[in-house]
């Protein structure tokens, strides 16, 4: 045994990553699939289990079965072990544990960490490690008791508590399960607690980890400002890449709701219906959730075509590096939209706050980003083999929704032909993983030699 722990660690990182998920889906898969795990209703096979256990892990939020109907207490604790070990990845929980009880963790196993999390520097990382599962409790710990206000009247104290836990780990990981029925939380659309406090749960999550710490860190800074401009210096004292996640986290959140209000308001199948203040909740919900998180309070079958493509575009852009969240990530897409813009003025160098990005960073977002492409319209030339019948949007919808573990579905997922569903599976993994990480995974080699400079050539484009 010691021997194979040994030989694991010898393992190049990206395989290490993908492993330590795997596992955790295999496992958690037949968790889900014995009997003590299952209301005795249910109906749900092995291939609903691992699907559910894959989208658990992948923080995704589709399931062929409804968890409410499906797993008893001890199932829906199973799940929300599942969703946190996806949500912080099983190698940052694990070490955080080993840390904690004072075993020093190897350079290697430091790198290891420094992908998982997405970091770009290992300073201070022990600390850090330590902080993102306490803070990420206490986050979890907050949203919970926020959420008995409203579930402990409704459902009774041992229920009402439970549910509070469960939808709490949930938001804050960007899993998109719930265990209060079959509709989402679209009973519930009214609710300002559910409106308020899951989407702040899901943008503290899905923002990632490292900013937290530097907006904490700068926290005094902010509070203690007494004019626009001491706070606009404490601002610009940020990180670089904090500055950007937070810019366009705010920016897809807001854009979100103009293009939602704009076309949903008259619509009497989703926003119309609703006074004044439950559209406001409404559009603020769906704003945030739909880039990552998989809840809804509107039934997204009753969209306007319009807006089934437009928030497409918000699920392929997903959260931000660091979290909890999947997609391309905001930070990813930002720098090739900038590198767009550098190329349309004529620019050699791409910069942001008068400071000239590295050209290593911008080729390999935009190389993320082009993969995250192909791999969409793969996935939907597979589904649209197996359910041609289906319409393109809703087809397109889906895909994109797994492969930025989103979980948001047009009542799809459940009436997928299974290898459609299998072609799903594949997506939230690889969504979940991230492209890259797969990739070299599959293709890692010895790179020595490989940087090989011929005489210049040239080609035409355009």
């Amino acid at each position: 045994m010691i021997n194979k722990i040994r030989h694991f660690s010898n393992w190049p990182i990206p395989i290490k990553i993908v492993f330590s998920f795997a596992i955790v889906i295999v496992l958690g898969s037949l968790f889900l699939a014995l009997p003590i795990s299952q209301l005795e209703s249910s109906e749900a096979t092995y291939f609903d289990h691992l699907f559910g256990a894959i989208s658990m892990v992948a923080v995704t939020g589709l399931a062929t079965v409804p968890i409410a109907e499906t797993y008893n207490i001890f199932g829906q604790i199973i799940t929300l072990i599942l969703i946190k070990l996806g949500g912080l990845g099983l190698i940052t929980i694990v070490s955080a544990i080993v840390m904690q009880f004072g075993r020093q963790v190897s350079m290697r196993e430091e790198i290891t960490l420094q992908q998982a999390l997405n970091r770009s520097d290992m300073k201070g990382f022990r600390h850090f490690l330590l902080n993102v599962v306490k803070y990420t409790t206490l986050f979890e710990a907050l949203g919970a008791l926020l959420f008995m206000f409203k579930f402990v009247p409704h459902f009774g104290w041992g229920a009402g508590i439970f549910n509070s836990i469960f939808l709490s780990i949930s938001s804050f990981n960007n899993a998109g399960f719930d265990n209060l029925g079959t509709v989402s939380l679209q009973n519930f659309v009214s609710s300002p607690i559910i409106n308020i406090v899951v989407p702040l749960l899901i943008i503290l999550g899905g923002i990632g980890f490292s900013v937290w710490f530097d907006v904490a860190k700068h926290f005094k800074q902010f509070s203690a400002s007494r004019s626009w401009v001491d706070f606009k210096g404490t601002y610009r004292r940020l990180k670089l890449h904090t500055r950007l996640v937070i810019k366009w986290s705010l920016g897809l959140i807001l854009s979100a709701g103009v293009i939602f209000t704009l076309a949903e308001w008259t619509n009497p199948q989703t926003l119309g219906s609703l006074d004044f203040s439950g559209k406001v909740q409404a559009i603020f919900f769906q704003a945030v959730t739909l880039r990552t998180a998989g809840f809804s309070t509107l039934n997204f079958s009753e969209f306007h075509i319009f807006t089934l493509i437009t928030f497409t575009v918000f699920m392929f852009i997903g959260g931000s590096p660091g979290g909890t969240a999947g997609g391309a990530k905001t930070s990813t897409v930002a720098l090739v939209v900038k590198l767009m813009i550098a190329e349309v003025r004529g620019l050699t160098n791409v910069n942001y706050k008068k400071r000239t990005l590295e050209m290593d960073i911008i080729k390999r977002a935009l190389v993320i980003v082009v993969m995250f492409i192909l791999l969409n319209f793969f996935a939907l030339a597979l589904i649209t083999i197996f359910d041609e019948q289906i319409p393109m949007q809703y087809l397109l919808f889906e895909t994109v929704s797994a492969y930025g573990t989103v979980g948001l579905s047009a009542d799809l997922t459940a009436s997928l032909s299974r290898q459609s569903q299998v072609v799903i599976m594949f997506c939230m993994f690889i969504g979940r993983i991230g492209p890259i990480t797969i990739f070299t995974a599959l293709g890692n080699r010895n790179r020595r030699n490989k940087d090989i400079r011929y005489a210049t050539g040239n080609i035409l484009i355009g």
